[in-house]
């Protein structure tokens, strides 16, 4: 029998009465049994108020000047109730079921206090544009160094691991939500539900959409500030993005520049020290963990064109292993790292790789390749 703790939803909200009814609907229609609403508006003087108005009892608002954004998701999160807590903007809206699929999850995973699943990309009007493609399964590396793969409205979180790490950070403008996420996965576990929860409204006047390099800048800043490295992947993946924006009104421009872009990015991708849904590495695997753990690693050298395939495992910098494999069968790996709170970085080197569709006629695959990796972190 499930369980239904307290679920707090908290929406900041200023001037957005043409999109608020939608959100504030897609709550109260959880039909979650055990539900804290909270408003938190900034003073808004068009009709929002009139639209929160026709819904009391059912909610909770207040009305009042505010420092932002962030100050009045945490303003709601300081008067939260919910064990689970979560916020969704005034102009963003949960998919029917998404509060119940939350609990589901914390409850049959009893150490996990973030949870986040698939979201859609709606247009003003509501209409469903496109699925958000960044989502993939949780990985520490690359939410650090790469992208925010995490969609926001898409999340819900204990309240205790929230009060643990400090709130949402006032002086951040657009990543807020990513520094939270890289906080709380540095102290908790952190879940991934394959199942679209919520949908984000983009349209030319989001904050998103108006950010530009100021955004960008704050981008690489927190990228920094938890990484390790001052050029990491993102900046040129952000960058890339933030370029096409602004020569958005330029055509001409857009498509010569575009084209260097593309190739670099091509390139870029290619060379990404990250594992691939199915399991596949390149020449280089990043993986980070925070704290004393141990990671298990089950390398699987599946091509057997690439052996003898030599490979070099570092911890923290360090050289831990070297081994060599002239087999197809299995090796199994292990890794410990000391130190409370601390980043650590284990690195998988391989001295060469190969592409699919090079060996074999039948094969699409232009990856380069070296092994297929499992882990298993405890």
């Amino acid at each position: 029998m499930l369980h239904y703790p307290l679920v707090t939803i908290v929406t900041p909200s200023y001037n957005q009465g043409q999109f608020i009814e939608a959100t504030i609907q897609s709550v109260l229609n959880q039909n979650y049994p055990n539900l804290e609403y909270l408003i938190i508006d900034g003073g808004s003087s068009d009709n929002t108020l009139e639209i929160i108005k026709k819904y009391d009892g059912k909610l909770k608002w207040i009305s009042e000047k505010d420092k932002g954004q962030s100050d009045a998701i945490n303003k709601g999160f300081k008067m939260a109730s919910g064990e689970i807590v979560a916020w969704l903007n005034s102009d963003d809206t949960y998919e029917p079921g998404a509060i119940e699929a939350a609990v589901k999850y914390f409850e049959a995973h009893k150490d996990v206090a973030l949870v986040y699943g698939e979201g859609d990309i709606i247009d003003r009007e509501g209409n469903k544009v496109k699925r958000f493609i960044g989502t993939q399964a949780f990985d520490l590396w690359t939410l650090i160094h790469m992208s925010d793969y995490i969609m926001q409205p898409a999340t819900f979180f204990k309240r205790d691991a929230l009060y643990s790490v400090g709130y949402l950070e006032e002086k951040l403008n657009w990543c807020m939500d990513w520094d939270l996420w890289i906080k709380l996965a540095s102290k908790h576990e952190v879940g991934y539900i394959n199942q679209v929860l919520a949908n984000s409204r983009e349209y030319e006047d989001t904050k998103t959409s108006t950010g530009g390099w100021k955004r960008f800048r704050e981008l690489v800043s927190l990228m920094r500030k938890h990484g390790n490295m001052k050029y990491p992947p993102g900046y040129f993946f952000y960058g890339a993005d933030t370029l096409y924006t602004q020569l958005n009104h330029r055509p001409f421009v857009l498509k010569v520049v575009s084209k260097v872009i593309n190739i670099f990015l091509k390139y870029m991708h290619k060379k990404l020290p990250i594992q691939y849904s199915d399991g596949w590495v390149g020449k280089e695997y990043r993986i980070n963990l925070i704290g004393n753990k141990k990671i298990d690693f089950t390398i699987m050298p599946d091509i057997a064109t690439i052996l003898p395939l030599k490979i070099k495992i570092y911890s923290d910098g360090q050289l831990y292993k070297k081994l060599t494999i002239d087999h197809a069968e299995s090796t199994e790996v292990s890794v410990e790292v000391q130190g409370s709170d601390q980043l650590h970085e284990i690195r998988v080197i391989a001295n060469k790789t190969v592409i699919p569709a090079q060996i074999d006629r039948n094969s699409r695959d232009s990856r380069q390749l070296s092994v297929r990796i499992a882990n298993k972190i405890s």
